[in-house]
């Protein structure tokens, strides 16, 4: 659910010298970097440093801070997952669109992320309801296939037929119970935030055309 707290919208675009700042960054960045069969990343610290006096313009505050964050290069779409801590309070995930890669005839105005209106307290967890156990192993979050414990769960719902289109690169039953809070267009230069606990995923990019995506996510927790 929504609260009149929470943060769910675009920020304000980016410069282009910003972006290719970024994306400096990304391209001579060597501590902790991570590579895995689905996608590439490396640490956000540099980045921060960057963009903290945009981010508290755009928060309209100073009273938060990000412990975690991570450059990704990814060339699968995401699962449904939050980005939630056991190790401190969640705040506003901020996510940064830097780069991609497509087709000429890309149908770019379609990259959405889903958020939607549901939420999770607990680590951060990957929902699969309906999915086989995998040996993927590339995120620190757990796997959830029993949604009991997701906070405002619609028991009996099925979302609409566009969205599981849409996002065909995930089963049915992952999305049982789920409500759609909103479509927040994924382009390069144009960051948005929504709250850490919500449940979220990508749309199946791979069907518009796009071969890669080059991004900025943070994890933000508020000062004490």
């Amino acid at each position: 659910m929504i609260t009149g707290t929470e943060i769910l919208k675009h920020l304000s675009p980016l410069s282009e010298d910003t972006r290719e700042e970024l994306i400096h960054i990304y391209k001579t960045e060597t501590n902790n970097r991570i590579v895995t069969q689905w996608r590439k990343g490396a640490s956000h610290k540099r980045a921060l440093e960057l963009l903290t006096d945009y981010i508290s313009e755009e928060f309209g505050h100073e009273n938060w801070k990000c412990n975690i964050g991570n450059f990704f290069e990814t060339f699968f779409p995401y699962r449904i997952h939050t980005d939630t801590s056991l190790k401190e309070s969640s705040y506003q995930t901020i996510v940064v669109p830097i780069d991609w890669t497509h087709e000429a005839d890309a149908d770019l105005d379609d990259n959405v992320l889903y958020v939607f209106e549901q939420r999770w307290y607990k680590e951060g967890t990957m929902f699969m309801k309906g999915s086989p156990k995998t040996n993927e192993n590339s995120r620190t979050n757990t796997e959830t296939r029993e949604y009991s414990e997701v906070y405002d769960i619609r028991e009996g719902y099925c979302i609409d037929d566009d969205i599981i289109q849409d996002c065909d690169h995930l089963p049915k039953e992952n999305f049982e119970g789920l409500t759609i809070a909103k479509k927040l267009k994924w382009e390069p230069g144009k960051p948005f935030t929504f709250p850490r606990t919500a449940l979220h995923c990508s749309n199946n990019w791979h069907n518009l055309g796009i071969e890669r995506k080059l991004g900025l996510s943070l994890f933000t927790t508020t000062k004490r």
